[in-house]
């Protein structure tokens, strides 16, 4: 009986070293292949690792599990093919390979099939063949942080090192792996660990020494409960508003050991929701459906003394209302991805580890709890409306979730500064003054050279935000690696005939536009566009387009946390509110104003 792999055999130079990424996809590789095996579970740290190979290939179950494995690949030596296969990916793989690399010479990337008459795919093949030899977990690691776009592997400087336990999730390609925690101190090290994480079942030893680089003893922290999930991997991309199939249970979804895959998610796309009985079933599988966005039904209570979910994400879970109603079941979505993150993901994950070590305390929760690892935001208010200050600063004073300052450029008047401070409350505040006269376009670019943080929030003075739009804008913007992300205008409020429309506009996407009031991207991006462009209208169209052009990638996130007023009048975006009402693209239409239950209680209606 043939193999997907049998060509891939065939056509490689020996001797051949197939690496298993992870231990469910052993069972997936030809009985008696002409190569041999390297289990990552099964390396010593302290054993040398044999050398000598002319081709390796890496065999992973999904994207979560190529970058876990390629934390964990020792050095390998030098070869010419290295390979990927992904029994169960969902889309080959690409590699642009480094400057300090030999030449290149092919890439090929393939789904793989096995017998003849099977339909469905076995994963994802992806074969890099180089002019010379070349290091072999180099070039894993590199296929493994191109796997996911844009992804942030710095870590914020923090280093890890691992004793008698595997990687956590997401890549960590410095990552240190160590026989026992004492090795962290060796003072021969240039670049010791701030860090060391050791198994639940470590033999206690001696604690690591002080090491001169950094003038203290890394520290060594013991199993910290629930592993995260890859959010970078398992998140809301693909989110689908409708489904065909009713629920369906976790075990029927997923009976395979791999567990909750890639192919796992995307097949529970079309569900309305999943069944879970945390009794019985792995957490962490169900975890990773959580920061998935897929709508979980739950029963049951984790029992043992095993890792638990976050009490916050297990109280979530319980909300999940009428998954009949497809608004009810994406708000329940949101709700939970949105717990899943704050507790469980690699980020916030490792930002306790940085808290942990010293290097960089969490910031105090106070009244916003802000979530560790987010960045600051700072937010450009430009008006020419005096009527709609005060409705605009509460827009922002009730951000939650994020640090976030203000810069409000004055358009022509001069605001009240007692109203500023009192509706912001703790919210910190640049008050700009700027001449009627001047161009929207360079209003915006003074706000933007006023501000102190690195990420720019463009809002409207106008339109409704909730308490958590920040926060989901830079969540999406972690697990998407876009340049630009905002949220679709899905909901409009028409004030004139007094309804709002929720259109069908898709969500959870990469595409080439984005509500211009929730308008997120990094300062050093704008720099290089040149700012915003000097014109009077149509200053969102402007940006978009030129990010565009540049090749920069935007994606729009959910459109549950905002809402567009139209009024009619006074607008930089000309469209008559019938157009927001053609049969086509609405979805629902309420009379009065009906946003989705994540503006929270304390907006008091339309008349804002």
């Amino acid at each position: 009986m043939t193999h997907p792999l049998d060509s891939f055999f065939a056509n490689s130079p020996a001797p051949v070293l197939v690496v298993a990424g992870d231990d469910p996809v052993v069972a997936a590789l030809p009985i008696g292949f002409q190569g041999s095996l390297l289990a990552l579970s099964q390396v010593d740290p302290g054993e040398p690792v044999k050398r000598g190979w002319k081709t390796v290939l890496l065999v992973a179950s999904d994207r979560a599990a190529l970058r876990r494995a390629a934390s964990m690949v020792p050095r390998l030596g030098q070869c010419r093919t290295v390979g990927v296969w992904l029994t169960e990916g969902t889309a080959p793989l690409v590699l642009t390979p480094r400057g300090e690399w030999p030449l290149m010479t092919s890439l090929h990337a393939r789904p793989l099939h096995g017998p003849k008459g099977e339909q469905e795919a076995a994963g994802f093949l992806t074969v890099a063949r180089f002019a010379e030899p070349v290091g072999a977990h180099l070039v894993l690691a590199e296929l493994a942080r191109q796997a996911v776009p844009g992804a942030d592997t710095a870590h914020q400087g923090l280093v890890v090192a691992y004793a008698g336990r595997p990687a956590a999730e997401g890549l960590d390609a410095r990552a240190l792996h160590l026989g026992d925690p004492a090795e962290a101190g060796d003072p021969e090290r240039d670049v010791p660990p701030d860090v060391v994480l050791t198994g639940e079942r470590t033999a206690a030893g001696a604690a690591p020494a002080s090491h001169h680089v950094i003038d203290r003893a890394p520290t060594v922290v013991r199993g910290r409960g629930m592993e995260p999930v890859d959010e970078l991997v398992f998140n809301p991309m693909g989110w689908r508003k409708q489904w065909e199939l009713p629920l369906i249970g976790l075990l029927e979804l997923a009976p395979g050991p791999s567990g909750v895959t890639e192919v796992v998610v995307r097949k529970a796309r079309a569900h309305q929701g999943v069944r879970v009985d945390l009794t019985r079933h792995d957490p962490v599988q169900v975890l990773r459906l959580a920061m998935a966005g897929v709508p979980l039904v739950v029963t049951g209570q984790q029992s043992g003394d095993g890792p638990r979910l976050d009490p916050v994400l297990r109280a979530t879970m319980d909300g999940a209302g009428d998954l009949g109603d497809p608004l009810a079941r994406e708000e329940h979505s949101l709700r939970v991805r949105r717990a899943a993150f704050d507790a469980h993901s690699t980020l916030v994950w490792r930002a306790g580890l940085a808290d942990a070590a010293g290097v960089r305390p969490l910031p105090a929760g106070g009244e916003r709890g802000r979530v560790p690892g987010l960045p600051p935001v700072s937010i450009l208010l430009a008006t020419r409306r005096p009527h709609q200050l005060e409705f605009a600063l509460e827009q922002v004073a009730r951000q939650r979730g994020v640090e976030v300052e203000l810069v409000l450029a004055a358009h022509g008047f001069t605001p009240d500064p007692d109203l500023v401070t009192k509706t912001l409350g703790d919210v910190p505040a640049t008050v700009l003054e700027i001449g009627q006269e001047t161009f929207f376009g360079d209003v915006l670019n003074a706000a933007a050279h006023a501000a102190t943080s690195d990420l720019l929030l463009k809002i409207d003075d106008d339109d409704w935000y909730s308490p958590y739009a920040v926060h989901d804008l830079l969540m999406a913007r972690r697990y998407s690696g876009a340049d630009v992300v905002g949220m679709p205008s899905e909901f409009v409020y028409l004030q004139g005939p007094d309804v709002t429309v929720r259109r069908n506009h898709p969500s959870e996407l990469f595409n080439r536009f984005v509500a211009g009031g929730t308008t997120l991207l990094g300062r050093e991006l704008l720099d290089a566009l040149g700012g915003f462009r000097r014109v009077r209208r149509f200053v969102d169209t402007q940006l978009l387009s030129g990010v565009e052009a540049a090749g920069g990638r935007i994606y729009r996130t959910h459109g549950l946390g905002y809402v567009l007023r139209r009024t009619g009048e006074g607008h930089t975006w000309a469209m008559d509110d019938e157009e927001f009402r053609r049969p086509d693209i609405v979805d629902t239409e309420w009379p009065g104003f009906h946003p989705s239950i994540e503006l929270g209680a304390t907006v008091e209606g339309a008349s804002g």
